[in-house]
């Protein structure tokens, strides 16, 4: 991306802009130590908040030499930064680029990794707590939060069910064995004890434990267009392999079918291809950031969309606009390991152009992915249905306001009560409407 581009571009997780290097340097060392504990960015000086080049007002050597010491000095580990003089229209901009870091966690000297450790949120930068700490340690060290060896609870977690449906998926004929999951490495022995790592926990556990039940499924179903039309909620809490299935029960469900299930196979017709649907949720469960705690995944059913929430942001060194190019960074490499075994992935880095593709041959818009905040989206657009005016008017007042008489309808639209009723069973009849009760107590209530 040209200079042009990236100034064009919204400041977020990889991206700040700033008008003039301030007398204290405080801000932009948390920017440099927040970019360095993710995937990197830069900063740019000489753009004011409209977006207009303004320059720089100091010597750029100068600024190089105070901005190096600065770092050098005040953050540990030190980070990896470069410096970059750019001269627009006789304005000169000065660049900061910051690459992602090894040696995580990176944090102010003077306060210390607990207090002065940065990560990025968004456009904003915010201090780590003790669980997003924990994780910037694991990662200097390479390792994975489902690799943890978990050793509040014993092997006797695990469930037989569980994993003698992973072997049938796997065409293996073989019974419920821990040998196998250690080897595996998702149970460790040692001083007589057993242990199952995070991983092995979440995955086959027949119902999660307590202390990892926010690693679940929420399933919500809205009325309308917005969330302040909530019509029913569910949790789903059950071992990660069987997660898959059962979130797509639920989802089928709100979308108004039935999923018939056979092993991992499905066939079925819904608002939003099946394939695209089950690629996301294998996404959000293989993906997301178990280090978020109370944090849980959920699909949420809209009437015009359903949208895919998984807790965390890309894994580092992948951006939003590098989905779907075969660029993958796994997160969790044991459920991740698991799930390929399972079949659940057929190649790695090839979820996002299913998903693109089925819906691109059901005749709908292409999904849209973005980090919101500490989260990653995925929104899946339904079909539009395509009505006369005057049904529309009916269909559209009944998804804003939930169940309501032809009365009520009538009034609110300024027409006769007759014929509210007979556009009502035109809806009826196409399925985008439902009566209930009966006789004076009958309401008519919108399909999603």
């Amino acid at each position: 991306m040209n200079i042009n581009e990236t100034i064009k571009s919204p400041e977020g997780r990889t991206l700040e802009f700033k008008s003039q290097v301030p007398g204290k340097l405080d801000s932009i060392l948390r920017t440099v130590i927040a970019f360095s504990n993710g995937s990197g960015g830069e900063i740019i000086i000489g753009i004011d908040d409209d977006r207009n080049i303004i320059g720089i007002d100091q010597d750029p050597f100068d600024l190089e030499e105070r901005l190096a010491s600065s770092i050098h000095d005040r953050i540990a580990p030190v980070p990896g930064v470069f410096f970059q003089t750019i001269s627009i229209d006789r304005n000169v901009l000065f660049r900061i680029k910051v690459l992602p870091g090894p040696n995580k966690p990176y944090y102010l000297k003077s306060k210390g990794p607990e207090k002065g450790t940065y990560i990025r949120v968004g456009s904003t930068n915010r201090l780590a707590d003790e669980w997003v700490l924990a994780d910037l340690r694991r990662q200097g060290r390479n390792r994975s939060l489902d690799e943890e060896v978990e050793t509040r609870f014993g092997c006797e977690v695990f469930s037989s069910q569980v994993f003698s449906r992973y072997m049938q998926w796997r065409g293996l004929q073989a019974q419920a064995d821990l040998e196998y999951l250690v080897k595996e490495k998702l149970a460790v022995r040692y001083n007589g004890s057993c242990h199952p790592t995070v991983g092995g926990l979440l995955l086959f556990s027949e119902i999660l434990p307590e202390p990892y039940a926010y690693a679940g499924f929420a399933v919500v179903r809205y009325s309308g267009d917005s969330r302040s039309s909530l019509v029913h909620s569910q949790a789903i809490s059950c071992a990660l392999l069987d997660m898959p299935g059962m979130v797509l029960d639920a989802v089928g469900a709100y979308l108004g079918s039935k999923v018939e299930i056979s092993g991992l196979h499905r066939e079925e017709q819904l608002d939003i291809p099946l394939l695209a649907l089950r690629e996301s949720i294998v996404n959000a469960i293989c993906h997301r950031d178990y280090a978020m705690q109370g944090s849980q995944s959920k699909v949420e059913v809209f009437a015009d969309r359903v949208e895919v929430i998984s807790p965390g942001t890309l894994p580092t060194g992948i951006a939003v606009a590098d989905l779907g190019l075969g660029a993958s960074e796994i997160r969790n490499r044991q459920i991740v390991k698991i799930f390929r075994k399972a079949g659940y992935i057929e190649q790695l880095g090839t979820g996002i152009i299913r998903m693109r593709e089925s819906c691109r041959d059901a005749g709908l818009a292409e999904p849209r992915f973005e980090e919101v905040g500490s989260y990653f989206k995925v929104t899946f657009f339904k079909a539009q249905n395509t009505l006369p005016p005057d049904l529309k008017a009916v269909y559209d007042f009944l998804r804003k306001h939930g169940e309501q008489s032809s009365s009520q309808i009538a009034a609110s639209l300024d027409i006769h009560q007759n014929t509210a009723i007979k556009r009502l069973n035109k809806l009826l009849d196409a399925g985008l409407v439902v009566k209930k009760g009966k006789g004076a107590d009958v309401r008519y209530e919108a399909q999603v």
